[in-house]
């Protein structure tokens, strides 16, 4: 009546089913990063980190897991004016390189964006953005331009249901 299969196709039949339950575990899991404000990060993130990081030899070079485009560093297109105002996408593809550095924590005083450019002395983490003097991009966590990325980088976990 029912046809008997062999040990092999029992263990295949087994191995895909784990295979399948994994791979919806696995999709339940991931978490979206934070998507905090784009306007805000347009008109005072964005600037910051253009100014403060965007240099070709730093966060323009190719490579880096963070690379900011815009005018005056590395633009998306090489054929742009580099003194045009930044693209959309220019804009589109920074924002994104910025909050993957939000999405490497579950809390923003551990993100990678909060923590790299900080001296280690107040918090921060290992970064090859020093000066001559051997200095960090921020010295402390009351700079103006560290307390814009702090803020913003905290309203994206403050609007996370």
């Amino acid at each position: 009546m029912f046809a008997r299969r062999s040990p092999l196709a029992h263990c295949f039949a087994l191995a895909l089913g784990c295979v399948v339950v994994a791979s919806c575990a696995t999709q339940d899991t991931v978490a979206e990063p934070p998507r905090p404000d784009r306007i805000a990060f347009e008109s005072a993130v964005y600037p910051v980190l253009l100014r403060d990081c965007g240099f070709v030899a730093c966060h323009g070079s190719e490579g880096r897991a963070l690379r900011i485009y815009g005018p005056g560093r590395t633009r998306l297109d090489p054929f742009d004016s580099p003194t045009a105002p930044p693209t959309a996408a220019e804009l589109d593809a920074t924002y994104e390189r910025v909050i993957s550095m939000l999405a490497t924590a579950e809390t923003p005083d551990d993100t990678l964006l909060l923590r790299k450019p900080l001296e280690a002395a107040v918090g921060g983490a290992a970064h090859q953005g020093v000066d001559a003097r051997g200095r960090n991009v921020y010295a402390t966590r009351e700079d103006p331009s560290w307390r814009v990325l702090e803020i913003w980088a905290r309203s994206a976990w403050e609007a996370t249901p």
